[in-house]
């Protein structure tokens, strides 16, 4: 696995999200959910694997009750919770 994306149900909690983990300089892109996810409100946030502790403990600071989980993409296409 070389990159994983945490899906949100608040499109501006999706936004408060990479806005933070960005200032901590960890390298996140705002991402439309990938469909085969089929949860959300449509926005997720896509790091490197090596900065899922990183993605941890900003959410864990910013306590949002919005995030669905952190999903990767199968070699099929599928997203795979994890």
């Amino acid at each position: 696995m070389r990159e994983f994306f945490v899906a949100f149900r608040s499109r501006s909690d999706a936004l408060r999200f990479y806005e933070e983990i960005s200032t901590y300089r960890v390298p996140a892109k705002l991402i439309n959910t990938p469909s085969s996810a089929g949860v959300g409100c449509g926005l997720s946030v896509k790091l490197l694997a090596k900065s899922m502790g990183d993605a941890r403990r900003v959410l864990e600071r910013m306590r949002l009750g919005s995030v669905i989980g952190f999903f990767r993409i199968a070699e099929n296409g599928a997203a795979v919770r994890l």
